[in-house]
């Protein structure tokens, strides 16, 4: 009966402390990744209801990325708290055992796995697709968000110099692109109109008078041919602008039985870039949820060497791992895409590195 008491008292303080822990992690994420998005999308005149709703669905993602580090820092103040006021001398006193007061730990940070997994693998796809209908419906429906007035924005194959923009209608445009044949085009008109576009392919249009064009042979710079023209339609691309764009549903927006599904396929039927990326983002469907539990495992035997101030040692401490581990996640993941680093290695070499840590200190606070 004492023993059931201990778990569940246990059990309730680290549930105490990783929701205080994950509403500050929640609003780093919020303000970080949401609200200064939301603040450049309105200050462009987008519909609110629709800032709102892409907030929403961005929601999953920040809940998938807090809770494990909410789990760690939870553990930390939680454990901690109970060191600095001796209540883990006390059960210790009273014949429990370390061995035991690890177990409720344990299953907290298993919880706080399963649900965040769930969230990554469900809620987050689902608001990944809705979130980019929606971008991609914004910025066609309100072409102030991709061109501003007297601004230069490039995008993967272009360099866009424009005027005065007023009520969808620029007083002067200039494009620097690359064309299907790798030929260097200059292209520049007096004035031009932006059309919303009609397909999801094409976030707008710009018909463009009386513009003149330079096509330089990408073979011979010295060849180039000049075009005059009455009137031409210039298309900016989704692809080119919105990274996550490809006109298909991308490894983001599935669930792990997808990207598994796909994964059947093999390395020769999606090639060798592709196949590694799907990899990635279906190791990263387990390693990024399940790195709650492995942040337990490190963070128990830490919070028990914390003989004063447990909290504030806790927060700190787990502040600075989270940094860590986070900057390891990012750098694995750029590697996987960019250099081709196996995707299964990046995504859970930063959670190997954390449980290797876990068992040394575990081993040597239950056996030394």
């Amino acid at each position: 009966m004492m023993r059931k008491t201990l778990f569940l008292y246990i059990a309730k303080e680290m549930l105490l402390y990783f929701f205080i822990s994950f509403l500050f992690f929640f609003l780093v994420f919020f303000v970080n990744q949401i609200l200064l998005m939301a603040e450049e999308v309105l200050s462009k005149k987008a519909p609110f209801f629709d800032v709102v709703k892409l907030i929403i669905f961005a929601l999953p993602s920040i809940i998938a990325t807090s809770a494990p580090f909410a789990a760690l820092v939870g553990t930390l103040m939680g454990v901690g708290r109970l060191v600095s006021d001796r209540e883990i001398l006390s059960m210790n006193t009273l014949g429990v055992s370390m061995r035991f007061i690890i177990i409720p730990v344990l299953c907290v940070g298993m919880l706080i796995s399963l649900v965040s997994f769930v969230t990554n693998d469900i809620l987050l796809p689902a608001g990944t697709i809705h979130f980019n209908r929606l971008y991609r419906k914004i910025l066609t429906s309100t072409p102030a968000l991709e061109l501003e007035s007297n601004s230069i924005r490039r995008n993967e194959r272009a360099i866009v110099v424009t005027g005065t923009v007023k009520d969808s209608v620029m007083d002067k445009l200039l494009v620097v692109d690359t064309d299907e044949d790798g030929n260097k085009r200059v292209i520049a008109a007096p004035g031009a109109e932006i059309v919303k576009s009609t397909t999801g392919a094409i976030l707008m249009s710009m018909k463009m008078n009386d513009s003149n064009a330079v096509i330089f042979n990408r073979k011979d710079r010295n060849q180039f041919d000049i075009v005059t023209s009455e009137e031409i339609s210039y298309n900016i691309l989704a692809k080119n602008v919105l990274p996550a764009y490809t006109g298909t549903i991308t490894p983001r927006e599935m669930s792990s039985r997808d990207l598994y599904a796909e994964l059947q396929s093999g390395e020769e039927e999606l090639g060798k870039r592709r196949f590694n990326m799907y990899k990635m983002e279906f190791n990263k469907k387990f390693s990024i949820p399940f790195g709650a539990f492995f942040f337990v495992i490190l963070a128990f035997p830490l919070a028990l060497s914390s003989k004063h101030n447990g909290q504030s040692t806790g927060f700190i401490l787990g502040l600075l791992i989270a940094v860590f581990y986070w900057s390891m996640l990012i750098g694995g993941q750029t590697l996987s895409i960019r250099l081709g680093f196996n995707g299964t290695v990046m995504m859970w070499l930063p959670n190997m590195v954390v449980l290797s840590m876990g068992v040394f200190f575990l081993g040597r606070k239950f056996f030394s």
